[in-house]
């Protein structure tokens, strides 16, 4: 089983009003759609599916011809009920995350989907999977580059997530994620040092043309589309929120951000200093457990195996 042949995380996120640049991203509500932004092959046959934000698909079949290079299908994050893009500033700052499933028929020549940044100097960058070269890679435009490893498939299903931010250093960086894996912070190197003024984001299916293959098809189908304040560990709850910062990816967390490991950790209590023994510790996973069950985010089946885990660990136990 490769990397993103495993189940996608599930932390979506709540809409929340948080005061600073997020004020203006809660307002975001609906897409705007851009179909055949590239028309090269017009005779393809294109289907649109737009149900934002838990369905969007494009479609194109028969891009097939002699001459050109694709055909590009784009949709973009839209405020005012997808009558025209939402246009982010350099400090609008985000979080958002989509699942992707990209097929390809055949894989070659190339299909690509994924985030996409435009704005009114350049193209802005993508951050994408694509079939034939099987990459989950950020780049273009003013996008700092990073490459997950290879391993995505023609039908995979891929969470993607960018955190847009900025750091401890005063500088604009942005975070990827890819299922459970995660870039580091990457600071912007260009003119700008950051997301130009005036960029729309969104997400987009590239198909190259054909000269040969006259049923050369693809699509893209975007699922659990959010976009909510900047949350750099991907928990589903925004930096502005998490008591629990840094939770590695993939974590189940509670409503404050913190995982259950966080809350009970096996070397001591999270105020700091040594278990009394084993059973204290037992006993802060079982806190934790009931209030993870009380606030549905695991099952009693869950639960059950967490304790059971909880009881034959070493955690607490006397040396």
């Amino acid at each position: 089983m490769t990397l993103f042949q495993s189940s996608a995380y599930c932390a979506m996120f709540a809409s929340l009003t948080i005061s600073g640049a997020f004020a203006q991203i809660s307002t975001i509500n609906s897409a705007v759609y851009s179909p055949r932004q590239y028309n090269d092959v017009p005779g393809a046959t294109l289907t649109v599916v737009s149900n934002y934000p838990s369905l969007i698909s494009f479609k194109e079949q028969n891009v097939s011809k002699p001459t050109g290079f694709a055909n590009r299908d784009a949709w973009h994050f839209s405020s005012n009920s997808g009558a025209s893009p939402f246009l982010f500033g350099s400090t609008d700052y985000f979080t958002a995350t989509m699942t992707v499933t990209l097929t390809g028929n055949p894989i070659s020549p190339r299909k690509e989907a994924g985030f996409v940044f435009n704005n009114p100097l350049n193209d802005g960058g993508e951050f994408i999977v694509n079939t034939d070269g099987h990459e989950v890679v950020a780049f273009g435009g003013f996008l700092p580059f990073y490459a997950f490893p290879r391993t995505f498939q023609s039908g995979d299903t891929v969470t993607l997530g960018i955190t847009y931010f900025r750091d401890s250093n005063g500088k604009n960086a942005i975070i990827y994620s890819a299922n459970c894996l995660q870039s580091p912070p990457l600071e912007f190197s260009n003119l700008e040092q950051g997301v130009i003024d005036g960029t729309s984001i969104g997400g987009y299916l590239q198909i190259e043309k054909s000269a040969t293959i006259a049923t050369n098809s693809g699509q893209a189908v975007f699922q659990h589309i959010g976009i909510s304040g900047p949350d750099q560990d991907f928990d589903g709850v925004p930096d502005a929120l998490d008591a629990c910062p840094s939770t590695p990816p993939c974590s189940l967390v509670d409503a404050a951000g913190c995982s259950i490991d966080q809350l009970a950790p096996c070397e001591g209590p999270a105020s700091g200093g040594s278990w009394k023994n084993h059973g204290q510790y037992v006993s802060s996973v079982a806190q934790a457990v009931n209030e993870f069950l009380a606030e549905g985010v695991i099952s009693q089946t869950q639960a059950n195996a967490i304790m059971s885990a909880a009881g034959q660990s070493p955690c607490g136990s006397k040396k």
